[in-house]
């Protein structure tokens, strides 16, 4: 397994996402080594034999993203990285390699892999393409799993033959729902929560300008606000607004909290606020929290929209509109008994649809498609020789 950055060591779900796809692997059968970078800003690595921290980046996740100018050190560490990947394959021979994020790895290393013959399935969880051009290559053992099929859409709309590769889910941390241990709701008041990234594309601004017009109007709410900070001058114009609107005492900040401690996060609020401005891959916070009960209201851009079926398990709203996020909130603040009924939906269904076992399955038996059409093109090509 190849990826940039590998948990603990997290940024936005995508981490997370190909952990657990490494992990639902690992219970079919599958013996894992990961190749992934070290970014000790996003948090400690941890001493497992086989997450192997080794790989250098091309730049750095530090207060976005820095990518390292063009020139010697740049050239020394793909030379480095293109030998760490050689060893790791002569030392363990792979039968298959799962590829996750090559962002500040680049694709020298993809092309390296494919020409010792191994399968490969890249997921992509973001939208748009890795690579610019018709980078795909057909002719060699090699998928894509898209992270929804509005990812699959997109590039098949950039000129990319892939009807027949998978979409393969980001899978949830769990095959089958816990017991209920959601803390009570206080009175008529409405527990919102925000878990993600602070940056201006996600949306966060929008909740807090609908969450002014709650204070306007005198509806009881509180915020819980759960992220690391991309953008430091983006975060520092969210609390100065919240001063400005009169809402500072109903928005608690939590900074970022590890995956583990989300679900005390999901236990304690009602509804999720999922109010992105760009097109999401999948949008797997809106999982997680529906996993937990919680009903989510999404922006549904991109694949987020797959997620969630409006009025059944979850509401949606036009994207970056302020007015329309306070309606939906105003009425769940109205209706809490049934904002409960639709978060024990939400629950079922998405332990039906996300379970990580589907996902591990669907990975295996595309790895076992490509070794098969690899075993046959070389048994036709001895064939004709």
């Amino acid at each position: 397994m190849i990826t940039n950055i590998y948990p603990p060591q997290n940024l936005g779900g995508f981490g997370l996402c190909i952990e657990r796809l490494t992990e639902g692997l690992k219970a079919r059968g599958y013996s894992e080594v990961v190749l992934t970078g070290d970014q000790p800003d996003l948090g400690a690595g941890q001493g497992r034999h086989d997450i192997q921290r080794k790989l250098k980046l091309l730049g750095e996740y530090k207060n976005g993203v820095q990518n390292l100018d063009e020139g010697h050190e740049k050239e020394e560490r793909i030379k480095h990285n293109l030998k760490t990947v050689s060893h790791a394959i002569s030392e363990h021979i792979p039968s298959a390699c799962l590829v996750g994020n090559l962002d500040l790895l680049g694709k020298g290393l993809l092309d390296y892999i494919l020409t010792k013959d191994i399968p490969t399935i890249m997921h992509i969880g973001f939208m748009g393409s890795p690579f610019q051009g018709n980078w795909i290559p057909y002719t060699k053992p090699f998928r894509i799993a898209s992270a929804s099929g509005e990812v699959k859409r997109l590039l098949k709309t950039m000129g990319h033959n892939i009807e027949n590769h998978p979409i393969v889910y980001p899978p949830l941390a769990l095959s089958k729902p816990e017991e209920e241990l959601r803390s009570k709701c206080s009175g008529d008041q409405l527990r919102i929560g925000f878990v993600g990234l602070l940056m201006h594309s996600k949306g966060l601004h929008v909740l807090m300008e609908a969450a002014s017009k709650m204070k306007r109007y005198k509806k009881q709410f509180n915020i819980t606000v759960a992220g690391h900070a991309f953008s430091k001058e983006y975060e520092k114009a969210l609390v100065d607004y919240c001063a400005r609107a009169n809402i500072k005492d109903n928005v608690r900040w939590m900074g970022f909290v590890e995956p583990h401690g989300l679900k005390n996060i999901y236990r304690d609020i009602d509804v999720l606020v999922f109010p992105s401005l760009y097109p999401e891959a999948f949008g797997m916070v809106v999982a997680e929290a529906m996993s937990n009960g919680v009903l989510p209201i999404s922006s549904g851009m991109g694949g987020a929209f797959e997620v969630i079926t409006h009025g059944i398990d979850g509401l949606l709203v036009p994207p970056g509109d302020s007015d329309a996020l306070y309606q939906q909130l105003e009425w769940c603040s109205r209706h809490i008994a049934k904002v409960k009924d639709m978060g024990r939906k939400a629950k079922q269904n998405a332990f039906a649809r996300f379970r990580p076992e589907r996902s591990a399955e669907v990975l295996d038996q595309c790895f076992r498609e490509i070794m098969e059409d690899k075993s046959n093109h070389h048994i036709n090509t001895t064939t004709f020789q």
